[in-house]
């Protein structure tokens, strides 16, 4: 049995909805983007579905011409009559700047109203964000003055709704927020491991296809695992550290030196004293090709140390002169750490 999505789910993809609307009409919008349009629509059939409902939004006056289904071509230049022969019956006579002009702005007014409307009822935000850093760390600054970090190769939507602050975190990403104190607006961080709940704090949220780690340097948050039930979140207190990995029964919780875990801001990694099953992952955002464990003797090995992240793949490459384990390729052509059996 499937089981329905959940609320901040919906929201997500209304804000990213809103969004692509947003960029496909503007004439700036590149082939890269109606790209990446393209498949954000085959990723989940709910896309489309949200999608048209903003389209409906966008194309509320009968007088524009219909936007197509999918994303807009870009603009032609039509082609002109020809001087001689019969007009074709589907011609339409050309406007008028001030029917243009009057026009533009009917939709502008409908759309605004119908969008307010939307705002006030919880459904709609009023202002959407998408923001990206590639391939070096970045500093944005969202619409409720809210400050984030973000490390390098990672993506982040953010929704300003009338009674909440909805930012998403995509796979494989980093961040340390500074969120501006909101009680009447609690500021909620998700991912696909989970999500964080604050009014005004200073956290960092790392998320891969697998785990989520949050940090807590400053106030206080609520870290849930997706879906979760009563009893099944736990309130972090600064210098308390969460992990929850997909398919583990609890969040697992731990005390640690926050400045360590954002040193990637000043170009570090800090691992304190983790298995290669728990430090690897960390390592493998810098790499150009990730590695991989290839048995559990070798996912217990443990390290620790500070590392550039602009040279990760030297520690690496080390690990065999300080570990009894092994670099190898396996047969899909993935590098593998597996231990090394010294006969006795």
């Amino acid at each position: 049995m499937t089981s329905s999505p959940s609320p901040f789910d919906d929201d997500r993809i209304s804000a990213e909805a809103a969004h692509w609307c947003a960029r496909l009409h503007d004439e700036e919008c590149s082939e890269a983007e109606r790209a990446g349009f393209a498949q954000w629509l085959a990723l989940d059939a709910r896309h489309e579905v949200e999608y048209q409902a903003m389209l409906e939004i966008w194309q509320l006056s009968e007088l524009l011409t219909p936007t197509p289904r999918i994303a807009p071509a870009p603009m032609a230049t039509p082609a002109p009559a020809p001087l001689s022969g019969r007009r074709s019956s589907t011609a339409r006579r050309p406007r008028s700047g001030k029917r243009i002009a009057a026009v533009a702005a009917g939709v502008l007014v409908a759309i605004g109203a119908v969008w307010s409307a939307g705002w006030s009822a919880g459904w709609l935000p009023s202002k959407v964000g998408y923001y990206a850093a590639q391939p070096g760390a970045r500093e944005v600054e969202l619409a409720d003055g809210s400050k984030v970090e973000l490390n390098s190769n990672s993506q982040l939507y953010f929704a300003d709704f009338r009674d909440r602050r909805s930012a998403w975190l995509k796979s494989g990403g980093e961040a340390y927020f500074r969120v501006t104190h909101d009680t009447l607006q609690p500021f909620s961080v998700y991912t696909d491991n989970g999500s964080v709940r604050v009014t005004g704090t200073r956290f960092n949220v790392w998320t891969d296809p697998h785990q989520m780690l949050v940090t807590l340097l400053e106030g206080s948050v609520v870290v849930s695992p997706p879906d979760s039930v009563d009893g099944n979140s736990a309130q972090l207190t600064p210098g308390m550290q969460a992990r929850y990995s997909q398919g583990s029964q609890r969040i697992e919780l731990a005390q640690v030196a926050p400045a360590g875990a954002i040193a990637w801001i000043e170009g570090k990694l800090v691992i304190d004293d983790l298995t290669l099953q728990t430090a690897l992952p960390l390592i493998n955002r810098y790499l150009r090709q990730p590695v991989f464990v290839g048995d559990t003797t070798a996912a217990a090995m443990r390290i620790g140390g500070i590392y550039r992240t602009d040279d990760l793949q030297a520690l690496v490459d080390s690990l065999p002169k300080v570990l009894p384990v092994e670099l190898n390729t396996d047969s899909q052509g993935r590098i593998v750490l597996a231990s090394r059996y010294v006969p006795l």
